[in-house]
């Protein structure tokens, strides 16, 4: 064969391969959302609103009803939803033409206060909370291209005061429709593993069109909004919309049939303050509405709990599942309470600030379970109590990251006094030998060598064989762990000092 030909079978080859390995991810289109997505191979079972009919054998083995599902799918605007059983998470990606998407239509071409609205609301209730959400953090994220704005947000979702999931959404509105990408995990902690696979499938999404911007709703934009709860009857709704357009709160008690409405006008900056007093304690849903002649009315929804002696508390920024290095807790009080949080887990911490802003910084630093309980009082009310649970999980590498930073070095002669035990220590030495013992290898660690002799001898506890041989110079990370004892050839017992090992890295010679 000529070798020009040649070349071009092995291109064709090369090609046809890497195509293969792309098409692992299978893409969907979503077409009146005008947008595309390719769901990588972690999740083996992919469901659409087209393909339930031949899935069913899979629906029951899972004990999914077709037709509750298919409804469902209906219902909620669910695109697709994608499982991963192993790992016990499931991608649902939504499309709904709601309120928000008929206000908004396109986040990216609303101004900074109408985005910083629309995310605040995440994370202090007023979007989702009536639902049973519970967002601990809410950032834009910017994925370029015609992408652009997502909401990166953490999140719990609780029904009836039971924990039905957790996860990470991302969320944004375009074209017309609030898009969600969720990926929920149930009966564990989020991890860090499971937001790292949804920015994969993140980094896939593309919208086909861009649809221009329709005659929207005239603006309307809060600088003091209906409060989630309160303890008095009467609160002052203020904001921003179009001059002279007429703004009414709708309010209704749950349970009831009747409603009240109160209403003012903007003044010709577009001000508006409208006074709101609730007739009798209970729970409201609350419309509020902008109107101007010849434009489009703008709608927001609120949820109010009026209880006298109610200590009203927003907590802006709550623990989620999964903890970072560092965590947050922040909110709004009452003026004048006192507001103590306390934290309890592998690193305490304990402080009471008073006023109505306040924001604690915890160092969530170590691995392990965090329990946190936040106590606001104030004198003549109820206190409140708000009390969350978070998890520090160490990747891998982050894991090898902090051992190594922490590890101090210790003179050889030092190592088995009794207050240097349980330190985390590095060592650089020669291995001499490496055996067996029960479900642990012991591994003869000589820091000086002279020639062929070696010297200043240490043992190490490793849960798994060393890949390295004899000889091997290596750099060692752990935990002292006083001495071990050994029988030497004359018959003498002898007391060296041991380190129980977390990590062998190479050393150079």
């Amino acid at each position: 064969m000529p070798r020009k030909y040649l070349f071009v079978l092995i291109s064709v080859l090369v090609l046809t391969l890497a195509f293969s390995i792309s098409a692992l991810a299978e893409t969907y289109t979503f077409g009146d959302v005008r947008a595309q997505v390719a769901i990588p191979e972690e999740f083996e079972m992919v469901l659409t609103p087209y393909n339930l009919g031949t899935n069913r054998a899979w629906l029951e083995a899972h004990d999914l009803d077709h037709d509750a599902l298919s409804n469902s799918f209906d219902q909620e605007g669910i695109l697709l939803m994608a499982y991963d059983e192993d790992n016990s998470r499931t991608l649902v990606i939504t499309a709904l033409r709601d309120v928000d998407g008929q206000t908004y239509f396109d986040l990216n071409n609303q101004d900074e206060a109408m985005r910083k609205e629309f995310r605040t609301s995440h994370t202090n209730g007023s979007a989702y909370g009536i639902l049973g959400y519970s967002y601990s953090s809410a950032k834009w994220a910017n994925y370029g291209k015609n992408v652009l704005r997502f909401l990166q947000t953490e999140y719990t979702l609780r029904q009836e005061g039971e924990l039905v999931c957790a996860g990470y959404q991302r969320r944004t509105i375009r074209n017309g429709y609030t898009i969600t990408l969720d990926l929920q995990v149930r009966n564990r902690t989020p991890k860090a593993a499971d937001n790292t696979l949804l920015e994969k499938v993140m980094k896939t999404w593309e919208f086909t069109e861009i649809l221009p911007m329709p005659s929207l709703p005239i603006k309307l934009s809060l600088t003091s909004a209906p409060p989630t709860e309160t303890s008095e009857d009467t609160f002052t709704i203020k904001g921003t919309t179009a001059k002279k357009a007429k703004v009414t709160a709708t309010l209704f008690s749950l349970g009831s049939t009747g409603g009240q409405t109160f209403s003012s006008e903007a003044n010709n900056s577009g001000n508006f303050s409208i006074k709101v007093k609730l007739p009798s304690q209970g729970v409201y849903s609350l419309t509020l509405t902008a109107e101007l002649e010849g434009s489009i009315t703008a709608q927001r929804l609120y949820s109010v709990t009026f209880k006298q002696g109610l200590l009203s508390v927003e907590v802006q920024q709550s623990p989620g599942e999964s903890l970072n290095d560092e965590t947050v807790v922040s909110g709004i009080a009452e003026a004048g309470a006192k507001i103590q949080l306390n934290v309890s887990g592998p690193i305490s911490y304990n402080k009471t600030v008073g006023g109505d802003k306040f924001s604690f910084k915890v160092d969530t630093s170590a691995e392990g379970t965090y329990t946190f309980v936040l106590t606001v009082t104030k004198k003549g009310m109820h206190e409140r109590t708000f009390s969350y649970s978070g998890t520090r999980t160490y990747s891998d590498s982050e894991r090898g990251e902090k051992i190594r930073a922490n590890a101090k070095k210790i003179a050889y002669a030092n190592l088995a006094k009794t207050e240097n035990q349980g330190k985390s220590v590095w060592l650089e030495g020669y291995i001499t030998s490496t055996t067996q013992s029960l479900n642990e290898w012991v591994v003869t660690l000589a820091l000086t060598k002279s020639g062929s002799s070696y010297k200043d001898i240490c043992y190490l506890i490793c849960q798994e064989k060393p890949n390295y041989p004899n000889e091997s110079k290596v750099k060692v990370y752990g935990t002292t762990a006083s001495t071990y004892t050994v029988l030497s050839d004359d018959g003498n017992v002898r007391s060296y000092p041991r380190i129980d090992v977390s990590i062998i890295d190479p050393a150079a010679n």
